[in-house]
């Protein structure tokens, strides 16, 4: 791979210059070899700094003559590739801020979020259009920070509708400048794109990557569910050299990826991988190592939105021994964070006692869009700085500090849990449970997947009016309306749901009833029909048991049956370890049972 021969000025924390003038020097620096260098790759094209420029250039004179300009939200519904950087950049050049959408999402969800941002434009695969007024969405006092804003990214409320997390301008150029450091990313890296664009993930994977010059690269729209061969060959063929992937698919990939498994599986090229979004185990990381992936640098990052993407990190080479704790420590600060453990009063508990993690330090979000007061819930001023403004966010999981520095995270201390990634508040859930007709009470929690891998799905148990909805009716309402991550993978119909002794749902309980139910789900009770193949009955039996529907047939529709990427991915691996072969995304995208049957091949 080229070298750029001469390279930006590297980036130091001092100096932090925004991201969007960084790309913009590369794209007009007077050595060729930087202008011509690939900012953007897929699989058929690639996109140098100076044709990046010129695409931003384009939108940004489109969006100004639609009358968008400083404080504006443009909403992006593009797919994951060039195109969304472009206009991503554009919206940053004529003052603007993006609302990144996944495009997976619903169109009624992500019309929510529209509305919901007061957003002035939308940017789809069309191009730029203005959208009708909507509500006023009034900034959070700045308090004199001067940073305008650079993303709104919605994540999971407890009030039952997603929350918008304004992320500034400087915080952005503040944690790439963190991140470049401490992934050490050079012009010669080159980084796969892998994270959803309504996950803030992706904005680490870009934003970094192309401050210092280097290259992102980006997978095909539907490749999200890959096998270890395949996400290999695209790695490979991409030219990848960082890998950030959550941890619920890197620790499923890593448990494929055993002995004769991984023999035609080859990462070479691959030196870093990042992973989070959960938990992960140290048992996990043996596993790692024993994989295609075993050389690589592992670090597990942590950080709730709100303090722009990762906040802390736990960096493990190779050559270095496995820590002898159980939960994999989620590390130190990332960049110019600190790092508080407090108690219940706010004071500082020494190290090896439990306590609640406070993040401050100026990389951190403004706060939520139209929402002062719960800003002022979550941002406080930090009484351990002495900056004036200093603020530190409150994220509600319960620390360990370990006595040599390393932070161990140990749980939430609210209703709010972490499935495949995603933040979930399950008071949100129950809303739009609750909010379908017919249904007169909801208990949302999550339960252990029954994997031993520390996976976890979400679940709901529902009290319905007689004759009201059937699981099934209610499982396709919320898939018309909400992104996957939103829909329980479990939903049972009770005639009453426990209660305590206040007379309220009985959380408990009712995790305790679904756990039992999801657990003593078996095959017993399968429909005694005989499929018209052997793959056909191959595949019903490991849908069945995986997800724990025994009555799942051949005309049943994978994924209103609860099914989503990862399950596809351990579906897919149970047939190759049978002698058959069926892509992930060959199971996703068939209409039934049947028709994803028909696409199975012997290997």
């Amino acid at each position: 791979m080229t070298s750029i021969s001469t390279p930006l000025p590297p980036l130091t924390e001092a100096s932090p210059s925004r991201v969007a003038e960084r790309i913009a020097a590369a794209a007009g620096h007077p050595d060729a070899a930087v202008r011509e260098r690939a900012a953007l790759r897929t699989a058929d094209a690639t996109v140098s700094y100076a044709e990046l420029w010129e695409r931003v250039s384009k939108t940004a004179v489109e969006l100004s003559a639609l009358g968008v300009g400083d404080g504006d939200i443009v909403g992006l519904r593009l797919p994951s590739g060039p195109g969304v950087v472009a206009a991503m950049l554009a919206c940053w050049h004529v003052g603007a801020a993006f609302l990144p959408m996944d495009a997976a999402a619903p169109d009624a969800y992500r019309d929510g979020l529209l509305s919901r941002s007061g957003a002035r434009a939308v940017i789809d695969t069309d191009g730029p259009r203005t959208l009708a007024p909507g509500p006023a969405a009034a900034h959070p006092a700045s308090d004199g920070r001067d940073d305008p804003t650079a993303y709104v990214i919605y994540t999971s409320g407890s009030t039952g509708t997603p929350k918008g997390v304004l992320v500034g301008q400087n915080a952005l150029a503040e944690h790439s400048t963190g991140i470049a450091r401490l992934l050490d990313l050079h012009d010669t890296d080159t980084v796969l794109q892998f994270a959803g664009l309504g996950f803030d993930v992706a904005q680490e994977e870009i934003w970094p990557t192309l401050a210092v010059g280097g290259t992102v690269a980006f997978l095909e729209s539907a490749d999200r569910a890959l096998s270890p061969a395949e996400l290999a060959h695209r790695v490979g063929a991409l030219g990848v050299t960082v890998l950030q992937l959550p941890t619920a698919y890197w620790r499923l990939l890593c448990s494929q990826m055993q002995g004769a498994d991984a023999a035609d599986v080859s990462f070479a090229g691959v030196r870093t991988v990042v992973i989070g979004g959960e938990g992960a185990g140290t048992k996990d990381v043996h596993v790692h190592r024993d994989g295609p992936l075993g050389h690589s640098t592992l670090v597990n990052g942590y950080g709730p939105t709100e303090t722009v993407v990762t906040c802390t990190a736990f960096v493990l080479r190779a050559d270095e021994p496995v820590p002898a704790t159980t939960g994999l420590p989620i590390g130190g600060p990332v960049g110019a964070r600190r790092l508080h453990v407090l108690d219940a009063d706010r004071r500082p508990v020494a190290p090896g006692t439990p306590g609640e993690l406070w993040v401050g330090g100026s990389p951190l979000a403004d706060g939520y869009l139209g929402d002062p007061e719960r800003t002022a819930e979550r941002f406080h001023p930090d009484p351990f700085a002495t900056a004036s403004h200093a603020r530190m966010y409150r994220t509600g999981d319960l620390v360990l500090r370990h006595p040599a520095g390393a932070v161990e995270f140990l749980g939430r201390l609210d209703n709010q849990v972490k499935i495949r990634g995603y933040r979930i508040e399950l008071e949100e859930v129950e809303g739009y449970l609750t909010g379908i007709d017919g249904v007169t009470a909801a208990a949302a929690v999550a339960l252990d997947d029954g994997t031993g891998t520390g996976g976890r799905v979400l679940a709901a148990a529902l009290s319905v009016r007689a004759g009201g909805a059937t699981a099934e009716r209610i499982r396709e309402d919320l898939r018309g309306r909400l992104p996957a991550h939103l829909v329980p993978g479990l939903i049972r119909v009770h005639d009453t749901l426990p209660l305590n002794a206040s007379g309220k749902i009985d959380r408990r309980a009712v995790a305790a009833l679904l756990a039992e139910e999801y657990t003593h789900s078996t095959l017993e009770e399968a429909p005694a029909a005989t499929p018209e193949s052997p793959e056909l009955s191959l595949l019903l039996a490991q849908i069945r048991t995986l997800l724990r529907a025994p009555d799942f047939g051949p005309d049943d529709d994978f994924l209103m049956a609860g099914g989503d990427s990862l399950v596809a991915l351990r579906v897919s691996g149970a047939l190759r370890e049978r002698g058959w072969h069926l892509r992930p995304s060959d199971l996703l995208t068939a209409d039934d049972a049947r028709s994803a049957a028909e696409r199975i091949e012997r290997r």
